[in-house]
This record gives C-alpha cells, structure tokens and sequence, in this order.
C-alpha cells in the first residue's frame, strides 16, 4: 500500500525501479483491461511514474479498496 501519491485530483504511481518499456506496458493494460485514464509522467530525476487522472480515481477506488488494509 505504498509506492503512490495524491497529486492535485488524481494520483501518481511511483514506477521508478522499471524500464520505460515495462512502465509503458503497465501503462497499457491500465488503460485498456482497466478503462483508466492515465499518462506518464517524470519526476525531477527524469524517472518514469504513472498518472491516473481524476476522471478514472472513482474506478481506480473501486477496484482497489477491497485490498486496503484499515
């Protein structure tokens, strides 16, 4: 349960330790099995990390908070 932030409405994913190819391909199946709408974006290091835009956080939610440790 780590390894994200909250940016403005919607929500990075730190995917530092993988090659842009893997965080393309993650990017991907995010996109199409998911319907998530989502970018890469780079942090000050030029470091890959995925962006979940706010229109898709109310799926990402749904999908998501059944593994949420309280």
């Amino acid at each position: 349960m780590d390894d994200g932030s909250k940016h403005g409405s919607g929500l990075h994913l730190s995917v530092y330790a993988f090659s842009i190819e893997d965080v393309d391909k993650l990017m991907f199946v995010l996109q199409d099995k998911f319907n998530l709408i989502c970018s890469i974006h780079y942090n000050r290091d030029n470091k890959p990390r995925i962006y979940i835009f706010k229109e898709s956080m109310d799926k990402l939610r749904s999908l998501v908070s059944s593994y949420f440790v309280k």
